[in-house]
């Protein structure tokens, strides 16, 4: 398990990082480019690109890696998981892109309280398509454990996207920004479609007739998905509203930029977490179907133990040297070093709830995780949030996301619990079966 651990991981870490870093040193490179307020415009604006593009995926990453990996064995299945999800992906991508660019004036206007804002949302609109395909196809490449070739197109279209960017922030500032922020995510769904028909080819999945799409296998997706993307529904909503709460409440866009900085660097701690989860979470997955409980319980463990090690290593260096990490971006966010430590605590709690997490999609409690954890903290947070930024500006929204990363972990906590008990009563009911399976082929 360890073997699979460090080989699945190496490749999926180079992927995860080289995305996430091109995210990093893209926003970076506009931070140095743009004055302090602009860039709290920047990535107000990619930020509802962002999360529009996270709603309207509806869990399709996440719901390709699942079916894929379970079904990477069944041809038949396989084909059918991978048109099905093509199929809504290109739906949710032209809903995405029209409904930003129809909403960008009432966001502007109504949401921001920013007119100014209207055309860059419009712009950014174009993003949606190339960001919701990256989930799909993320997903698929996860699944089929083909991490090597996911690295290989991720640090390639990074190289683009991180040049794109920045020449559009030196060639037209604010506008140019986001223009190359459209560009470089059409071409890094394009990169990674490109990649993803090869490994396909090779696989010989390619052919494709809709009579060979199965009621079954879509009964099943459906099932899985559905709650799992109303749990997106519930939560990036959430996520946007922080942000857009801070800038209703104090119009100050230099806070946003900080906010954005320091989730962003709140992301770079929890993201060892997310890739040994996504690594191992096929292994899961496999060893649950086959009632393999042990197994199963050692990926778990493994997953989680090591995760929490990364985070509070992490998470210490942070604390210690917060005004040094910050003063990397421009004296003005050092201002924010104490918010800087507050996130930390919150980067851990989050660290360990997604490794937990994997209990609760191994098990497919997807709709108990709605209600005993993303309502619970989403609620918290923007309780917080709604009340104390009008007075306290950035440190309010930073302490609703340390709150909710808290109440979602405990939350999290109880339901794998509830996972783990539900699969032991699975196995236990297979067993049977399999002793009398046994015996048959033993007695012939």
């Amino acid at each position: 398990m360890i073997k699979t651990l460090l080989r699945h991981s190496y490749w999926n870490a180079v992927a995860t990082f080289s995305h996430q870093a091109s995210t990093f040193v893209s926003n970076f490179m506009v931070i140095k480019l743009l004055d302090h307020a602009t860039y709290g415009k920047y990535s107000l604006v990619n930020l509802t690109a962002f999360y529009a593009a996270s709603i309207l995926q509806f869990a399709i990453g996440s719901t390709a890696s699942k079916f894929v990996a379970r079904y990477v064995n069944d041809p038949m299945r396989l084909r059918s998981t991978i048109w099905n999800c093509a199929a809504f992906t290109l739906a949710s991508s032209c809903l995405g892109l029209g409904l930003l660019a129809l909403t960008s004036g009432i966001l502007a206007r109504d949401i921001f309280v920013e007119p100014s804002l209207a055309q860059p949302l419009a712009i950014a609109s174009l993003a949606v398509p190339g960001l919701i395909a990256m989930v799909f196809l993320i997903g698929l490449l996860q699944g089929l454990h083909d991490f090597r070739s996911l690295a290989v197109s991720s640090i390639a279209s990074s190289v683009f996207f991180v040049a794109i960017v920045t020449g559009g922030a030196w060639a037209g500032g604010l506008t140019g920004a986001i223009w190359g922020f459209a560009a470089g995510s059409t071409l890094r769904g394009i990169i990674m479609g490109a990649v993803t028909l090869t490994v396909l080819k090779g696989r010989r999945v390619e052919r494709f007739s809709w009579r060979s799409l199965q009621h079954r296998v879509r009964h099943e997706i459906f099932r899985f998905q559905i709650p799992a993307g109303l749990a997106g529904f519930v939560t990036v909503p959430t996520l946007w509203l922080i942000p857009t709460i801070l800038t209703r409440n104090t119009q100050n866009f230099a806070d946003v930029a900080s906010y954005s900085v320091l989730i962003m660097l709140k992301t770079l701690i929890v993201l060892p977490a997310s890739v040994i989860s996504i690594a191992l979470q096929p292994s899961a997955e496999k060893a649950c179907a086959s009632h393999q409980l042990d197994q199963a319980m050692r990926v778990f463990r493994i997953s989680s133990i090591t995760a929490f090690a990364f985070a509070v290593t992490a998470a210490f260096f942070f604390v210690v040297f917060a005004k040094e990490v910050l003063a990397v971006f421009g004296k003005s966010f050092t201002a924010a070093s104490f918010e800087l430590q507050l996130v930390m605590i919150a980067a851990i709690a989050e660290s360990l709830a997604t490794t937990l997490y994997m209990r609760i999609q191994a098990a497919s409690r997807m709709w108990g995780s709605i209600f005993v954890t993303l309502l619970p903290r989403d609620v918290t947070m923007l309780v917080i949030v709604g009340a104390f930024t009008t007075k306290y500006g950035l440190q309010a929204a930073i302490a609703g996301h340390v709150a909710g990363a808290i109440v979602n972990l405990a939350g999290v906590y109880w339901l794998s619990a509830k996972a783990i008990g539900s699969l032991r009563s699975q196995s236990a009911q297979m067993a049977p079966t399999r002793s009398t399976l046994g015996e048959g082929t033993a007695t012939r």
